[in-house]
C-alpha cells in the first residue's frame, strides 16, 4: 500500500504465503463505490449468469466487498429482538476492472485489465501518519462479564449451545487509513485482508474498513466448489499451542460450529458433497512463524453448488458467519441482538456493522472469497481526500464464544488478546506513517 498514488482511491486484498489457499495480495482503484441499506438489493444487482475470461487468475473484474453483520437481519428476521436504528450501509461494495496481484509464494507481481498510472513505481506518492487517542470502552469489563454470566444461565436454561459476544472498544483517529491499515497488516498478518476506503460525507459515515482476518467464510470457485474454514478457540502466541490443543471448552466450540456450518452449506450443496475435509487443527496467525501472535483452533469442510444454486444462494444460506454467532443460529442472534446493546453496539454503531460481517471479493467469473470480518477496524469520519480522516474514531471489536462452562473474567481476557493490536497504538501515543 505504500507505493500507492496519495490522490487515488484504493480498494486492497491481502493474502499471505503461509495460507496455501489464499496466497495472493490485490491492490486496485475502484471506478465507483456504492453503498445498499439492502444486503437482498446487492445480491440481487449481481447477474449470476455474467461471465469473464481471466488470463491471471485469481482476481479480475469484479467487487471487493464489506457486508455489514446486520445484513444477516433481513435473512434472518426473527434475530432482531431489540430496537434502534442501524445507521450504516448493509453493504459497501467497490467495483474493480483492473488490478495489480502479488504473488507471495513466488514474489511477483501482475496486473490485470487496462494499466493504471497507479501501477507505475514513479508516480509520486507521500507516506502520511495516523494517530489514535487513549483507549475508550474497556471501562465496560463488569457489564461484559455479567453478560457471560447471563448467557451462560440461558445455555444451561436450553436456549442455546454457545453465543459468541463482543463488545467495542474505540478510540479518536486522525489521519491516514491507510497508516491503521498498513500497521495492523504488520502486526496481523492476515490470511484474509481486506481495505476498503471510501468518499464518506458525515462523521458518522464509514470511512474505512480495515479487516485483517485470519478466517475464511465462504470461498467459491468458478466451477461451484465451496469451502470454509471456520474457527474457535484463541490463545496468545507466547503459550504453548498444546493449551488450545487439549483444551475441551475450544474443542466443543469449534465442534458445534463446524456442525452449523455443515448445516448451512448443505442448503444449497449436493446432496453428500458436504464433507469435513480437515479435522481441528491449531495454527499460528499472526506475529512471525516463531513468535506467532496468537494460535487458533481451525477445521476445514467443503462441499459443491447444486446447479440451480448460485453465490448468492450460498451467502443467503450461510451469512452470518456462524463462528461469530453461535448455535442455534437464529436464537444466538438474539441473544446477541439483546445483551450487546449495553457493550458498545447503540446508537451509530448498532448491531456491529461491518464487524462480524464478511469482507472479499466476487468476481465476474463466478468465483467468490469472502472473509470472516474480525480483527477489523472501522473508521469512521469525513475523509477530506482518498484515506484521510482529519477527525474520526476507530473502533476494533472483538467477542468470545460463550458456552455452559464458560468462565466470565477468562472470557474477558480473551477478547483482550485479540484486541492487541489496536491496544497497543492506542498505548503508545505515537504517530504510524504508511510504512
Amino acid at each position: 500500500m505504500v507505493r500507492w498514488p496519495v490522490d487515488e482511491p484504493l480498494v486492497a486484498l491481502i493474502g499471505s504465503s503461509a495460507a496455501s489457499h489464499n496466497p495472493h495480495s490485490l491492490l486496485a482503484r475502484p471506478t465507483e463505490t456504492r453503498r445498499f441499506d439492502s444486503l437482498a438489493a446487492f445480491l440481487d444487482s449481481l447477474d449470476p449468469k455474467r461471465a469473464c475470461i481471466q488470463s491471471t487468475p485469481p482476481f479480475g473484474p469484479g467487487w471487493v466487498v464489506s457486508i455489514a453483520y446486520h445484513g444477516g437481519h433481513e435473512l434472518e428476521p426473527k434475530a432482531v429482538v431489540a430496537e434502534g436504528c442501524i445507521h450504516t450501509p448493509a453493504v459497501i461494495a467497490s467495483r474493480i476492472e483492473a488490478g495489480m496481484v502479488f504473488d507471495h509464494r513466488l514474489g511477483r507481481t501482475h496486473t490485470f485489465g487496462e494499466t493504471l498510472a497507479a501501477f507505475d513505481d514513479h508516480t509520486p506518492t507521500l507516506h502520511r501518519s495516523c494517530t489514535l487517542g487513549p483507549v475508550r470502552g474497556l471501562e465496560r469489563q463488569p457489564v461484559y462479564t455479567e453478560a457471560v454470566r447471563r448467557v451462560v444461565e440461558l445455555i444451561n436454561a436450553g436456549d442455546a449451545f454457545q453465543v459468541n459476544l463482543a463488545h467495542r472498544p474505540s478510540a479518536a483517529f486522525a489521519g491516514s487509513t491507510r497508516a491503521l491499515a498498513a500497521r495492523l497488516c504488520a502486526s496481523l498478518a492476515p490470511w484474509h485482508g481486506c481495505y476498503i476506503e471510501t468518499a464518506s460525507a458525515s462523521p458518522d459515515d464509514i470511512a474505512a474498513v480495515v479487516s485483517m482476518s485470519p478466517e475464511l467464510f465462504l470461498q467459491v470457485s468458478p466451477d461451484g466448489h465451496v469451502r470454509t474454514r471456520p474457527m474457535k478457540g484463541t490463545r496468545p502466541g507466547s503459550s504453548s499451542a498444546d493449551e488450545l490443543a487439549i483444551a475441551p471448552k475450544d474443542r466443543a466450540e469449534l465442534a458445534m460450529i463446524v456442525d452449523l456450518m455443515r448445516n448451512d452449506l448443505g442448503r444449497v450443496c449436493q446432496f453428500g458433497s458436504v464433507r469435513v475435509t480437515q479435522d481441528r487443527v491449531i495454527e499460528p496467525h499472526g506475529g512471525t512463524p516463531a513468535e506467532p501472535a496468537v494460535w487458533q483452533g481451525v477445521a476445514t469442510v467443503e462441499g459443491t453448488l447444486r446447479a440451480d444454486q448460485t453465490r448468492q444462494d450460498l451467502i443467503r444460506a450461510a451469512f452470518p458467519p456462524g463462528s461469530v454467532t453461535g448455535a442455534p443460529k437464529v436464537r444466538a442472534m438474539q441473544i446477541i441482538d439483546e445483551l450487546e446493546q449495553s457493550l458498545g453496539f447503540a446508537g451509530t454503531h448498532t448491531r456491529r456493522g461491518p464487524y462480524c460481517g464478511a469482507c472479499g471479493f466476487i468476481g465476474d467469473d463466478g468465483s467468490m472469497m469472502l472473509n470472516v470480518a474480525i480483527r477489523t477496524a472501522i473508521v469512521t469520519g469525513i475523509a477530506t481526500a482518498p484515506g484521510v480522516v482529519p477527525a474520526g474514531e476507530a473502533s476494533y471489536p472483538v467477542g468470545a464464544g460463550i458456552v455452559a462452562d464458560s468462565d466470565p473474567e477468562s472470557e474477558w481476557l480473551e477478547t483482550l488478546d485479540k484486541a492487541r493490536p489496536f491496544l497497543d497504538l492506542t498505548a503508545s501515543g505515537r504517530s504510524f506513517t504508511e510504512e
